[in-house]
């Protein structure tokens, strides 16, 4: 289980990488098709000017459905 995790999570970064290493137009067109879930995933792992450039390329609504999403990710969380 622990080695599929890791695949798993190796797979994530690398495509990270890859749509933070794409022109910020040419991302912003990717991360428009996608769930906005999912693409808030991705942009959760970028640096924040990587991010910053590809959701700027993005519809408003689609921008600001990914932001609460990433807003909103450890509202939850514990507090020690």
């Amino acid at each position: 289980m622990s080695l599929a995790e890791g695949a798993a999570e190796g797979d994530v970064a690398q495509l990270t990488s890859v749509y933070a290493a794409m022109k910020p137009k040419d991302a912003a067109a990717v991360f428009e098709e996608m769930d906005p879930s999912f693409a808030a995933g991705f942009l959760g792992r970028m640096e924040p000017e990587t991010a910053a450039q590809i959701v700027a390329g993005l519809s408003p609504g689609r921008a600001y459905s990914i932001s609460v999403i990433l807003a909103g990710r450890n509202v939850n969380t514990p507090k020690e």
